[in-house]
């Protein structure tokens, strides 16, 4: 199969894409979080709030950007995003489930649905929001009310 992939200079740069696409997941899976030890779970440790997981997400959402940015003018880009991230999502719950049994009890029922929402996230929107054509200080909006979220929960 051809790439079909052409250089737009006037598109989202992956890293911003990949950071806004964190941003997107941070809002969702912070007050997840926060509704979850509200209601169903107790938190896990003092680290385990909604500050945290929103600047994890951005992070990795830096980071997924980065990666959509080496893969993006490759054959099968998709695919290999796709799956680089599966992968990623497997050793992360892989980690959280070996520090579930170690370090902090009752780790696992809070961050495994909040590592599958920042994934499932950053895999859709990341290739998607590099396609983007609108001026870049827009991307701000959606990091900084996450940001107020995750502070916000915080609280």
């Amino acid at each position: 199969m051809a790439n079909q992939y052409t250089y737009d200079p006037d598109t989202w740069p992956p890293a911003l894409a990949g950071i806004v696409a964190g941003a997107i997941a941070a809002m969702v899976a912070a007050t997840i979080g926060w509704i979850l030890t509200t209601t169903a779970i107790d938190s896990p440790h003092e680290f385990a709030n909604s500050l945290t997981i929103v600047i994890v997400a951005i992070v990795l959402g830096f980071i997924s950007g980065s990666l959509w940015r080496k893969l993006r003018a490759t054959d099968n880009a998709r695919m290999v995003f796709g799956w680089t991230l599966a992968g990623g999502f497997v050793a992360t719950i892989a980690a959280v489930l070996i520090a579930d049994q170690t370090v902090v009890r009752s780790l696992a029922p809070f961050a495994v649905p909040l590592v599958a929402i920042v994934f499932i996230t950053l895999a859709f929107f990341t290739p998607l929001l590099s396609t983007v054509r609108s001026p870049r200080w827009i991307a701000t909006l959606p990091v900084l009310l996450s940001l107020a979220i995750g502070i916000g929960l915080f609280v």
